[in-house]
């Protein structure tokens, strides 16, 4: 019985992670996944991003991300997050602007400065200088998208980044610009302002947050938002990287919590397993409709085994509870 009828979004996250076991990545992998989200009607299609991982095998966020792009049609497409330090914020910027285009205008952006010190390492950047250069970076993204004109010359001084006079273009196909995410755990004050200031909406965490705190840190967004003279209607939050796999043995569950996730992560498995969406149908109904009841606008979802078929199960049993 549909009895919630409160409106909220359902993404998925491609399968660019090759968890323990599995065969390596293939085209037919992950077009054939994009094809079918956007035939069962998903709203959002998202990559995260790394550049290494510990030792687990991630394709390019990018690269994957503009074949999923060409083969879809109206499936929202984007980045949940794409680490705009490491990879360079005009570099970016005019990668997701080519993606945005190629797409129609169904791009997302969904950036933050990553939480893993080897993609600094490798890059050649100060893990300890991430969140000053982050600062930088979401000021020179909002500069370029933001240009009236698309030969508007932009000019950035910064302690990290310097330019004079430059034309990045095309622009966007979407205008302003494709709406801006920025990734934050939600644990510090200072991390939500920067959310609030920057951006056109919050990226949450799924795996380092509950709903009750998800609760209060929305409240507090919104707060800042509206003491910053900025408009709350249209502001609006994704919670991502809600990995899951739904099962009703629940022999089955735990295998794929401590098998599969809980290696990847480096995480305990029983938090992992409480947090996300591992469990039958109606535990996981439940474990949504909480995050809904606190106020989050959309929930992203990534099958960590099966993709085809667990992304059939959310959508014919989760997301009809919600329809």
């Amino acid at each position: 019985m549909n009895q919630m009828k409160q409106t909220i979004g359902f993404g998925l996250h491609l399968p660019i992670i090759r968890f323990k076991g599995e065969a390596d990545h293939s085209r037919e992998q992950i077009l054939s996944f994009a094809k079918k989200a956007e035939y069962l009607g998903y709203d959002y299609l998202g990559v995260n991003d790394h550049i290494v991982f510990r030792s687990t095998s991630w394709l390019d966020a990018l690269t994957t991300l503009t074949a999923a792009a060409a083969i879809t049609n109206k499936i929202k497409v984007g980045t949940s997050i794409l680490n705009i330090v490491v990879r360079n914020p005009v570099v970016c910027a005019k990668a997701l602007t080519g993606i945005d285009i190629l797409s129609s205008g169904r791009l997302f952006a969904g950036v933050g400065p990553g939480s893993y010190k080897g993609d600094y390492d490798v890059c050649g950047i100060a893990f300890e200088d991430r969140w000053k250069r982050f600062d930088e970076s979401l000021q020179i993204l909002n500069l370029l998208w933001k240009r009236e004109k698309a030969e508007n010359k932009v000019n950035y001084n910064g302690n990290y980044y310097k330019f004079e006079k430059v034309v990045v273009t095309p622009r966007t196909f979407q205008r302003p610009h494709p709406p801006i995410l920025i990734g934050s755990w939600g644990s510090s004050r200072p991390g939500l302002r920067r959310v609030a200031k920057y951006g056109d909406g919050w990226m949450a965490s799924a795996y380092n947050i509950t709903p009750d705190k998800f609760k209060e840190k929305w409240k507090m967004l919104l707060s800042y938002r509206k003491d910053m003279g900025r408009d709350t209607t249209r502001f609006t939050n994704y919670l991502v990287s809600m990995f899951g796999y739904i099962d009703n043995n629940n022999e089955n569950i735990h295998k794929m919590v401590k098998d599969i996730l809980s290696p990847a992560l480096v995480r305990p498995a029983d938090e992992l397993e409480r947090l996300l969406l591992f469990g039958s149908v109606n535990e996981c109904i439940k474990k949504v409709k909480a995050f809904l009841e606190a106020g989050v606008n959309s929930v992203h979802f990534w099958p960590v085994n099966n993709y085809i078929e667990q992304i059939e199960i959310f959508s014919k049993e989760i997301i009809s509870s919600f329809r």
